[in-house]
């Protein structure tokens, strides 16, 4: 397969075009997510898609996901070799939280980038397991050293604030639902889980996100001095209880 975005763009518009002949450019740009008017440029020929503009599109072609992680990585790839900072989009391609758990597990001395390790470790599927470690690989966020060894690259990963998106919501999903299994099954030595409900001047709200935000920042600071053994999770909700009648 020819791995050009434009190309492929080109054909799978041609392709929905031949099954039902109605099928408009505006109703194309809709599903891409894009303007109308930079479709109907890459369609012609007349503008080359940029970086940013492929992965915002990549995600929503119809193709596999092995063809998606490949295009990713062609677009994430800078021409310097050089690391980039994902993009909501690329992270969908890898929102499920055992992703981002795998790259941590690297961290730790004894790490075995093998499927059968990670699965037992993660408590995942071993099929799973395998297919997360491969992505991983191919984005080059996981890495071999001389030595044979797996490391993570330090690929930083950030999200535009206050979005709604799909994988987002997914993953925030998984998180709680990773919590409620560690209430029931791990000792309080190994977690710590408390609430405040509280009557707040919602204006204060912003100044609440970024104090979160910071001490999310340095506890992750304090957590990863020293030798390193497992793998945890921190994950903050800060949520309405009561409606406004009035909306």
């Amino acid at each position: 397969m020819d791995f050009n975005v434009q190309k492929i763009i080109i054909d799978e518009f041609k392709s929905i075009k031949v099954q039902n002949p109605a099928y408009s450019i505006r109703a194309y740009a809709k599903k891409l997510n894009i303007p109308v008017s930079a479709l109907s440029n890459f369609l012609n020929g007349k503008r080359s898609i940029t970086r940013k503009m492929a992965l915002k599109i990549i995600p929503k072609l119809n193709i596999s996901p092995d063809i998606k992680t490949k295009l990713l990585f062609k677009q994430f790839k800078s021409d310097d070799g050089s690391k980039q900072t994902l993009t909501l989009d690329y992270f969908a391609t890898i929102s499920d939280w055992y992703y981002f758990a795998i790259l941590s597990l690297a961290e730790i001395d004894n790490f075995k980038a093998t499927p059968k390790w990670v699965a037992k470790r993660l408590n995942i599927p071993l099929k799973t397991a395998e297919h997360a470690i491969s992505i991983l690989i191919r984005l080059r966020m996981l890495e071999m050293d001389a030595s044979g060894s797996y490391f993570p690259t330090g690929i930083q990963f950030k999200t535009p604030t206050d979005i709604v998106s799909h994988c987002l919501k997914k993953h925030t999903l998984q998180t709680l639902e990773l919590a409620k299994k560690s209430l029931i099954n791990d000792s309080i030595e190994k977690r710590d889980f408390s609430t405040t409900t509280m009557a707040i001047n919602p204006g204060n709200l912003p100044e609440a996100k970024k104090m979160i935000a910071d001490f999310r920042k340095k506890l992750s600071q304090k957590l990863e001095l020293g030798d390193k053994k497992e793998v945890y999770k921190l994950s903050i909700q800060l949520f309405p209880l009561s409606r406004n009648t009035d909306e």
